[in-house]
């Protein structure tokens, strides 16, 4: 792969992976506009590692006191950070059990645009449906049921063109977070999320004797870039959904959305 080739595709998926506008989406994209015919796993993984660092350093202080929760004595601080800890682990099952029960049909799906197409146009809606919905529920009084409902949503955005920031975020407004706790708790959540995806696609890697092919230097750089626009797209994201700033992103998906299903056959199957 060209260096240039690696960076664009970095900051791509560094900015879409917060950005409500569906990294899936646009990863495939990004390829097939670059005529790169084939992205290798070993890379894709390597910049999604980047995008995990850069949610992990930009929640370090509550993903450490949750960790702190669960060492330290039982008191009131750590009885809620463990609460919390406990509903991101309740809102990742969904999505666990969905990537496993449909597995052969997502992937199969990921690689026809028209898809992608149909998706960024459902992920638009969303986002301009919850544009002005303003919750009032902090993210300390989470409940079990808004954060299986949080989940649910994320199990959806397994589908191509399904944002997953932009569906936690809007699921968490929906069901009456405040507009500061939504995305905080669908960027935390993204943690196990995307940690988990790593694990298993470095497994399927491990056992096919796979390596970077094309070099550890270009694969860390990549990887780097990924975390600096993916700390970013999260710092542009909150301030957004603070402010009622999502119809944006709706428009941008309406037309990209609308660009890929007019596109047809011309990005390939």
């Amino acid at each position: 792969m060209k260096l240039l080739d690696a960076l664009i595709i970095a900051v791509v998926q560094g900015a879409t992976e917060f950005l409500p506008v569906s990294s899936k989406a646009h990863d495939m994209l990004t390829a097939r506009l670059l005529g790169v015919a084939h992205v290798p796993v070993e890379f894709l993984i390597t910049i999604h590692l980047g995008t995990l660092v850069s949610v992990v350093v930009f929640y370090r202080a509550e993903i450490w006191a949750m960790i702190r929760g669960l060492l330290r004595p039982v008191d009131e601080e750590s009885r809620q950070w463990r609460r919390l800890l406990g509903l991101l682990i309740l809102a990742t099952i969904p999505a666990a059990i969905a990537g496993v029960a449909f597995e052969n049909k997502i992937e199969n799906a990921l690689n026809q645009p028209q898809w992608h197409g149909l998706g960024l146009l459902v992920t638009a809606c969303l986002l301009a449906a919850a544009s002005r919905i303003k919750g009032t529920t902090p993210i300390g009084q989470v409940s079990l049921r808004q954060a299986l409902l949080v989940g649910c949503a994320q199990a959806c955005a397994l589908l191509p063109g399904i944002s997953r920031s932009g569906t936690t975020i809007v699921a968490g407004l929906g069901v009456g977070l405040e507009r500061e706790a939504a995305p905080r708790f669908a960027f935390l959540l993204s943690v196990p999320t995307i940690f988990g995806g790593f694990l298993l696609e470095a497994k399927k890697v491990f056992e096919q004797g796979g390596g970077t092919a094309g070099g550890t230097g270009l694969y860390l750089l990549s990887a780097g870039v990924s975390a600096v626009v993916g700390y970013a797209a999260i710092l542009v994201v909150m301030n957004s959904v603070r402010r009622g700033n999502l119809l944006y992103f709706a428009a941008y998906c309406l037309a990209v959305g609308l660009a890929v299903l007019l596109a047809g056959g011309r990005l390939g199957g």
